[in-house]
């Protein structure tokens, strides 16, 4: 996967040579931080959420608190582990033991927790891209609704009214995402672009490489020309972005040290710790 991220990122340099990515860095200052972990904390926010009514539907009930400090934690790991997918198997290890069917509950859980979101990425994608080209938007479609069939798959049973819930919350989530990139491209001086951050973001979502590096500058920079944007500031914008999605998973130090610390000072009630339902705090 590393090996993957290396190579797009070397065939993006190839492209549009290494001063675009150099510029990204350029996005940084203490304004786009602080807008980075004030999107960060929506969007995990909105993931805790959908994680705890999904678990709750799964039989396991857990504390928005408790939902919070898991979704850091696996946004952390999903950004700096190969594949985008460790974090989210590290919840589904920590829940193995819950729910009615212990394994299946949690990954099922998991699974239409983070695909509903991909399933507003790539029909988002799909829009945006219909005038740009044919093909790709018929690809983002198709991604679209495979992750749609298994995110209701995952909500089956669920009262509509929480289903509707888990919908709006991924929206929240897509949204606060959206802005970010938005700020980063507004802060690197060059054209505020919509379907440009919109397709960065449904690229990123794709499980190669490490933190959506590489597919992420990659994928913009080929529909650059569609929507009249240069190649070159495509990928700065992608870049800088890239940077801020990174410091907004910064909270997830705290909450996995914080679990490592727990697990050595009390190892025998950590792993048991996921058969306990927690006290609300």
């Amino acid at each position: 996967m590393l090996a993957i991220t290396v190579a797009l990122l070397a065939l993006t340099v190839r492209v549009v040579g290494v001063q675009a990515l150099a510029e990204g860095w350029q996005v940084l200052n203490v304004w786009t931080v602080l807008a980075a972990l004030a999107c960060g904390f929506i969007m995990t926010g909105a993931q805790a959420l959908r994680w705890t009514m999904l678990l709750e539907h799964r039989g396991t009930a857990i504390t928005w608190s408790r939902a919070l400090a898991d979704c850091y934690s696996s946004s952390l790991l999903n950004m700096v582990l190969p594949g985008g997918l460790g974090g989210d198997a590290a919840r589904v290890a920590v829940y193995r033991h819950t729910g009615a069917k212990k394994w299946l509950s949690p990954l099922a859980a998991v699974g239409a927790e983070r695909l509903s979101t991909t399933t507003l990425l790539f029909a988002t994608a799909t829009l945006c891209l219909i005038d740009v080209s044919g093909r790709l938007a018929t690809t983002a479609a198709a991604v679209s609704v495979a992750t749609l069939v298994i995110s209701v798959w995952g909500m089956r049973g669920m009262d509509w009214r929480q289903s509707l819930t888990v919908w709006a919350s991924s929206a929240l989530g897509m949204a606060a995402l959206f802005v970010l990139f938005l700020i980063a491209m507004a802060a690197l001086g060059g054209p505020v672009v919509p379907v440009l951050a919109v397709v960065g973001l449904a690229a990123m979502s794709i499980p190669i490489g490490v933190g959506g590096w590489g597919v992420r500058e990659l994928s913009v920079s080929l529909i650059a020309a569609g929507i009249s944007v240069s190649m070159e500031t495509a990928v700065t914008a992608s870049t800088g972005y890239g940077l801020l999605a990174t410091i907004s998973t910064l909270p997830g130090t705290v909450t996995v040290w914080a679990a490592g610390t727990r697990r050595k000072q009390n190892p025998a009630r950590s792993d048991s710790s996921a058969n306990e339902q927690p006290q609300p705090d």
